[in-house]
């Protein structure tokens, strides 16, 4: 039997272009105590990248959608030859005030470049990630955060709580066009559009540090928005509005607890609540030319189910003498106790006709473990 793409091979082998990149940086920053109470610290991030052949660029016409049809060039660029330079400030600045020595107020802002992007297909079994650096058709990714909280440590800091808000500003966001076709595509710009995203939240925290009873209770809301919009409607997703993206969770609540019932038994539970990730489904279907096609919904108007888990574990260490060859401890543990069928993915397939919605999961059934662990 000849190998793939060997001279008896009916598959026409297809290669992509390598990326390469180089990114480099220097951060300087300094601490400031301008008074008793108030204290800032300031700096700035100086990046590079550089996208560096081999590998090919297209040239599009000005004041056109990106199409075949506009394509007007084709620039080649050998090994390591420099296709773009990017060169961005990306300064941060930090401050916090002290009400009294246990309540405090803290602010923040920062600038932020990435110059590599992730592309996500998130309605397959096994969501696709696929990577692109910024190059001459490729903006870099830039965000403005800006965050505000308050802190307060009460009893010694036996106890913490804090409520923290966040709001960020996000620029040349990369996605998918609708339709788009993404496997070993040889020019996947074609297939992609930069928006700009927003997302905002805040975050309460309640944490017990002493005692036999401690760990953390956090609850987080938030929302993350993202917009496509163009003159050209091929470029435009849900008709150029704000839409949830891939990452918008509004309701995450997590609880770990820890309680010592002696110096050798003690107890940890984690319980974890998400709000279902946004999903885009097919709504219908067509023929056209002795062909069937499928009509999907606009971008991520569904979610899949809530996400919820509860873990359970059983901690058991050795005696504490202090002159032993080795401290060991057992660890009795049970994940996902309630059994929780948490969709790890969702996808569509046609029965009879119809399209029907299924879900993989992971690990839908209680697992039980049993872990022995030393230390010299």
């Amino acid at each position: 039997m000849e190998p793939l793409g060997g001279s008896g091979s009916i598959v026409e082998p297809q290669f992509i272009d390598r990326e390469r990149g180089l990114e480099s940086a220097l951060f300087v920053s300094a601490n400031l105590d301008l008074t008793d109470k108030l204290s800032v610290e300031a700096g700035v991030r100086l990046s590079n990248f550089l996208a560096l052949g081999q590998g090919s660029q297209l040239v599009f016409e000005d004041g056109q959608p990106r199409n075949l049809a506009s394509i007007t060039d084709t620039l080649n660029f050998e090994k390591n030859e420099v296709i773009e330079s990017f060169f961005n400030p990306e300064p941060r600045v930090s401050a916090r005030y002290l009400l009294n020595p246990s309540l405090s107020l803290k602010a923040g802002y920062g600038r932020t470049y990435q110059y590599i992007h992730r592309l996500s297909n998130n309605t397959t079994v096994s969501p696709i990630d696929t990577w692109k650096i910024s190059d001459s058709n490729i903006e870099p990714q830039s965000a403005d955060q800006f965050t505000f909280g308050i802190f307060k440590n009460i009893e010694g800091n036996t106890y913490e709580l804090s409520l923290e808000g966040f709001y960020k500003r996000s620029d040349n966001i990369l996605d998918f066009k609708t339709g788009a076709q993404i496997l070993l595509n040889e020019n996947i710009v074609l297939e992609t559009l930069q928006g700009e995203g927003e997302s905002y939240g805040v975050e309460f925290l309640v944490r017990k540090n002493k005692g036999k009873l401690n760990g953390w209770l956090g609850y987080t809301y938030s929302r993350s928005f993202i917009k496509f919009d163009s003159q050209f409607p091929e470029e435009q997703i849900n008709n150029g509005d704000f839409f949830p993206s891939n990452f918008d969770k509004p309701h995450d609540v997590s609880l770990v607890a820890n309680y010592k019932f002696s110096k050798r038994f003690s107890l940890s539970t984690n319980f974890t609540y998400q709000t279902g990730r946004p999903v885009t489904v097919p709504v219908g279907s067509f023929s056209f030319d002795n062909s069937e096609f499928v009509v999907f919904s606009d971008r991520n108007s569904f979610r899949i189910p809530d996400f919820y888990r509860l873990d359970l574990g059983l901690n058991i260490e050795g005696n504490h003498k202090i002159k032993k060859f080795a401290h060991s401890f057992w660890t009795i543990s049970v994940y996902n106790v309630l059994g929780r069928n948490n969709p790890f993915s969702v996808f569509f397939v046609t029965e009879n006709g119809e399209v029907q919605g299924q879900q993989a999961s992971i690990f839908n059934i209680p697992v039980p473990s049993i872990t022995y662990n030393f230390k010299f």
